[in-house]
């Protein structure tokens, strides 16, 4: 079956959502590795009961080993082979243990590679396998460390006449040190998974919204770790010790060989506890660290406005469900930011940013700001004169460079109208030079028109003409509306005095006017010729108004 169809198949027995996701391998992945876990991890543990047993000062074991190791070439070479041949064929059922655990996920991924569409039924069986993984094979691995010592040593009572209590403890003994392989191999089985199919199967995350998976949480994790690393280890030294002091009086060891084989025998086996103490650390260290790091990094790129990123989930305890939370969060911030975008192409970024945040009162607020109203002339005649997609282009021509100048000018469209634009400087963003900035802008919207008008002309279109009206004030600004549907206005004498004043530049054929107000506010020289007082409609007393030259 294609990778695409897999992995809608999946996202059905799941019911995951189609987030974006960490990508995954569209090749099903071996499971090799699965059985090197287990097999190793026997042949080791098997390795440490040999050695505990052969620094382990008991005439049982040194009468036993001794023959091990006869003098006689060829019965040591005979020897040797025996037990390498033993080791085999005890490795092999961990193996056959795993290949047994992992039949569900293996018959998945064989119907995969076959080109074959897995049922659902065994698609969930194999997520579910694929998560519980180390928990069914541990028990399995653990029953065998307790099984076949017994098996193996305490016939030895009956064929080499030991004492009983000594072939108890020797295979109770292969149990712990059973114990404690099998924790680690546990942790290996979970690390390997975590690498090859997890992320596989659960390429979105979300393991734990399964059913009937198990579950190890981080405070068990450091439980496991001091178990396995130093309880167990210090029970084995303890009861080592106690079997040892029945065994003195009847010990054919000189005083000295005894105590040098009680130190040599502690020195293995610390040796063996911190080695394995270290392995364990350091997977329990990394099963919880590396999650975190990943985040740590996701959050980086997130601060940094990438929202496309996902924490990669690869369990189902405290850390896993934090992964899910905090791939929804990052959902939640992209659908966020895209609404933002959104809303900022039909309202003004800042005031969208003052809205967003709440910054902006329902009853509004008094601030000083430098009103523009522009117009474009002769607009009625080129309406008539063309077709409505010639005149909506060139509308959006003009209104695209007059934006872009106020913009960079600090500047804030409030509405397009018609062909008017209302913007206003320093408000909802308050500065203290907005009239410098609205001259500077209505400068640079004469240039920015003169080469549109010479795009224009290139193509063959008539050119362009606006007129411009600045005026300087206390403005009442605020949300205006219902209650159902607001929008930021500015309200006040301020305003009506700047659309006046844009409307006497027909008049006075003139494309920027400026009232008293502002020029008196510019901090820097520009050229105006005073016209003189002129009444404005609505407004009590005259407004002085200036040709702007320069």
């Amino acid at each position: 079956m294609p990778a695409t169809n897999e992995h809608k198949m999946l996202d059905t027995a799941s019911k995951i959502s189609p987030d974006p996701s960490p990508s995954t391998p569209s090749v099903p992945p071996r499971l090799l590795g699965f059985y090197a876990i287990a097999a190793v991890s026997t042949a080791v543990g098997i390795s440490v009961v040999f050695i505990l047993n052969v620094f382990t000062p008991l005439d049982y074991v040194s009468q036993r080993f001794a023959f091990w190791v006869d003098k006689d070439r060829v019965d040591f070479l005979h020897s040797l082979l025996r037990n390498i041949i033993g080791l085999s064929v005890i490795c092999l059922l961990p193996i056959a243990g795993i290949y047994r655990v992992l039949s569900p996920v293996r018959r998945y991924l064989n119907l995969i590679r076959e080109g074959s569409s897995p049922s659902l039924e065994l698609a969930d069986l194999a997520r579910r396998r694929t998560v519980n993984l180390p928990f069914v094979f541990t028990p399995v691995g653990l029953a065998m460390w307790m099984v076949i010592p017994a098996a193996f040593i305490i016939p030895f009572h009956y064929i080499y006449e030991s004492d009983i209590h000594t072939s108890v403890f020797l295979s109770s003994r292969a149990a712990m040190v059973g114990l404690i392989a099998s924790t680690i191999s546990f942790f290996f089985l979970e690390r390997h998974s975590r690498r090859v199919l997890i992320p596989y199967f659960f390429p979105q995350g979300r393991l734990s919204e399964l059913k009937r998976t198990a579950q190890l949480g981080i405070s068990r994790r450091i439980l496991l770790l001091y178990m396995g690393g130093t309880l167990v280890p210090l029970i084995i030294l303890l009861s080592t010790l106690f079997m040892l002091q029945f065994e003195v009086a009847d010990s054919t060891l000189s005083a000295v060989a005894y105590g040098r084989g009680i130190f040599i025998f502690c020195i293995a086996l610390c040796a063996y506890s911190f080695f394995s103490a270290l392995r364990l650390n350091k997977l329990v260290g990394s099963s919880v660290a590396k999650p975190l790091r990943q985040m740590l990094k996701v959050v980086d790129q997130v601060r940094s406005g990438d929202y496309a990123p996902r924490v990669q989930v690869v369990s189902n305890d405290e850390i896993g469900e934090l992964g899910d939370a905090f791939n929804e969060m990052i959902h939640g911030l992209a659908d966020r930011e895209r609404l933002r975008k959104a809303f900022g192409k039909y309202v003004n970024p800042e005031i969208r940013d003052e809205i967003l945040s709440g910054r902006i009162p329902l009853q509004g607020e008094r601030r000083e700001a430098t009103m523009m109203f522009t117009d474009l002339r002769s607009f009625t005649p080129f309406v008539e004169n063309n077709q409505p997609e010639v005149v909506i282009a060139g509308m959006r021509a003009y209104f695209t460079a007059m934006h872009r100048v106020i913009r960079q000018h600090q500047g804030v469209v409030l509405q397009f109208v018609g062909d008017e634009i209302e913007a206003a400087f320093g408000v909802p963003v308050p500065y203290s030079d907005h009239a410098d900035q609205a001259m500077r802008a209505a400068l640079a919207m004469r240039t920015a028109l003169d080469e549109l008008n010479r795009e224009r002309a290139a193509k063959g279109l008539a050119s362009f003409s606006h007129g411009v009206g600045l005026h300087s004030g206390p403005v009442l600004a605020g949300n205006s509306g219902s209650e159902e549907q607001s929008a930021y206005a500015l309200i006040g004498d301020t305003v009506n005095v700047a659309s006046r004043i844009q409307n006497m530049s027909k008049n006075l054929e003139w494309d920027v006017l400026a009232s008293r107000e502002t020029i008196s506010r510019l901090s820097f020289n520009c050229p105006a010729e005073e016209i003189g007082p002129r009444e404005v409609k609505g407004y009590s007393k005259p407004v002085v108004i200036y040709k702007v030259v320069g």
